[in-house]
């Protein structure tokens, strides 16, 4: 299981490093980014936590004032801008296998199709939650993952964790 979510861990970090050049930026301390970045400044108000099915909560909710801007974690392409049941929604292909979800949106601010970088506005939070959240669920090939484990900046090049196999 742990050398799996690993596995998982550095499909992102590859996914993020590839032909996304975009995905990358610099933190404060001169590291090399590699990792999402938060929607937005806001705490976080619902951790992951999936359940059998569809019971659970399958992202992480963080506070936002109703006037705040929602940005993309990372680059990629807009493969959905729209409503899913009353809730407005974007999705970012980031390549890979790699999307992100936006959700709980007051405006949404992106088309689908489009190209965003990390830090684009996709939306503004201010949704019908009671309480100003944004959703954010992270997906690789299809299956859901916590989207903490794939947040902030690495202390080191993705590459440092990748193992050399030769021939046999």
């Amino acid at each position: 299981m742990i050398a799996c979510r690993l596995f998982i861990v550095l499909v992102v970090a590859v996914a993020l490093v590839g032909p996304a050049a975009s995905a990358r930026s610099t933190s404060a301390d001169g590291r090399s980014c590699v990792g999402l970045s938060p929607p937005v400044d806001g705490v976080i108000t619902v951790p992951f936590d999936p359940g059998p099915g569809y019971e659970g909560h399958w992202g992480t909710d963080y506070e936002g004032d109703r006037d705040g801007l929602v940005q993309a974690a990372a680059g990629g392409t807009v493969i959905f801008s729209g409503r899913v049941v009353d809730n407005p929604v974007v999705t970012i292909d980031h390549g890979g296998g790699l999307w992100t979800s936006y959700s709980y949106l007051g405006h949404i601010t992106v088309l689908t199709g489009e190209d965003v970088e990390r830090g684009t506005v996709v939306g503004t939070v201010g949704g019908d939650t009671g309480h100003g959240d944004v959703h954010l669920s992270v997906r690789i090939d299809g299956e859901y993952m916590d989207p903490l484990r794939v947040m902030g900046c690495q202390a080191r090049a993705p590459s440092a964790g990748l193992r050399l196999v030769g021939r046999s």
